[in-house]
């Protein structure tokens, strides 16, 4: 993957407990977001992007954090999507 190539990713969020569901609200409302889902396990969300470079999901990921009470992520990049039915 260069530079310059789609990003589509998977971003696993740890949220303040009191902040997950205006969280969950507020995050679905950014254009690059395709999907989020509160979750059960060790995240409380997952989000899905799709940005179009590695720059711009850098600057996704600042901007996430900076604006969202997030105690800790994990984001996932793929290398391929199958969006067919199975």
């Amino acid at each position: 993957m260069s530079r310059d190539d789609k990003v589509v990713a998977f971003i696993l969020l740890v949220t303040d407990s009191s902040a997950t569901q205006q969280i969950f609200q507020d995050v679905k409302k950014i254009d690059k977001v395709k999907e989020v889902h509160m979750i059960y396990g060790d995240y409380d969300l997952i989000i899905k992007v799709e940005l179009n470079n590695l720059q711009e999901m850098t600057a996704f990921m600042m901007q996430l954090r900076k604006d969202f009470a997030i105690k800790k992520s994990s984001t996932l990049i793929t290398l391929s999507e199958d969006t067919s039915e199975f």
